[in-house]
């Protein structure tokens, strides 16, 4: 029974008979197994990670009542939990860290026994743009602040300041979140602000909350490391800004946003990218512009942008 759950589990990630993402899926584990095993002494503690995922799961699966027919519903569940994550547990283990073995032995038993809680959590986002509120509350976004603070703090730790920049820059993705999600065109269409206006409206929310997120993450970095490269905080925000910017220059288009936003992230070393927003910011424009009535057409005279 155990055994048919995990199935079910890791079944959702991949077709039936899909040979290629199977491949994938083992290459990943094997290779996230491996690299563990050769850092294992700095690298441990993500191994909270995978238990954490355990609970993520137990806490949201939909067939826990059913399975509370079963009189031995609990040891199927254990017996579960354990299938799925028996290469974490043998790791340390193979390590001789016995103890960690058993403290991830023991967070599987008690997370088959915790009752599912749905968690309402408050965000102090401004309603201005409330795809904040929602991409937070749909994606348990929230839920990074506490890893992301813990990042920072195991860098301090180790004296790993690259780990620390890693948190900031995975910080700024997160506030990215919300520009893949999209608001109805006719919300556009009766705001307030028309064209430039709206866009900027829309920048300065979204600075706004970022702001918001990054404090407690900021504070920490300050804290444990001081003002080293302390300018890479401001630079941070420009994650937000460029995710607002190309989610309206490319409205209709997230795969295309995708791969503008990765594009600019990864070559902003070279500059080149950066040349290109000016652009985008123009495009954004234009694009809003289309789902708003810039024109009143009874009228014929333009309404100010």
């Amino acid at each position: 029974m155990s055994l048919y759950l995990v199935y079910i589990y890791y079944r959702r990630l991949f077709a039936k008979g899909d040979i290629l993402t199977i491949t994938i899926l083992v290459v990943i584990l094997g290779g996230s197994l491996y690299t563990l095993y050769q850092h294992y002494n700095s690298w441990s503690w993500v191994l909270a990670l995978f238990l954490l995922s355990t609970f993520s799961h137990h806490n949201s699966r939909e067939d826990l009542l059913l399975l509370k027919r079963h009189p031995q519903y609990r040891r199927i569940l254990i017996g579960e939990y354990l299938i799925e994550n028996l290469p974490f547990i043998l790791l340390p283990v193979y390590k001789s860290d016995f103890l960690v073995a058993a403290g991830y032995l023991f967070g599987i038993i008690v997370i088959a026994f915790l009752p599912q809680r749905s968690l309402t959590l408050s965000y102090p986002f401004s309603l201005a743009d409330p795809l904040w509120h929602s991409t937070f509350r749909k994606y348990k976004l929230l839920f990074f602040l506490p890893i992301i603070i813990g990042l920072i703090i195991i860098a301090s730790v180790y004296k790993n300041p690259n780990l620390a920049l890693f948190a900031l820059i995975a910080t700024g993705f997160v506030c990215c979140v919300p520009y893949f999600e999209r608001e109805y065109p006719a919300h556009m269409s009766i705001a307030a602000q028309r064209g430039g206006d709206y866009l900027h409206y829309q920048l300065i929310t979204g600075s706004k909350n970022a702001i918001l997120f990054f404090c407690p993450i900021w504070l920490t970095y300050l804290i444990a490391f001081g003002t080293d490269n302390v300018m890479v905080l401001p630079i941070c925000l420009g994650f937000p800004i460029v995710g607002g910017i190309t989610k309206y220059a490319f409205f209709t288009h997230p795969l295309a946003q995708s791969l503008a936003m990765v594009t600019i992230f990864f070559g902003v070393l070279y500059i080149l990218p950066l040349l290109v927003l000016p652009y985008l910011y123009y495009k954004a424009i234009q694009n809003i512009q289309s789902y708003q009535y810039v024109t009143d057409k009874s009228s014929g005279k333009e309404i100010p942008k």
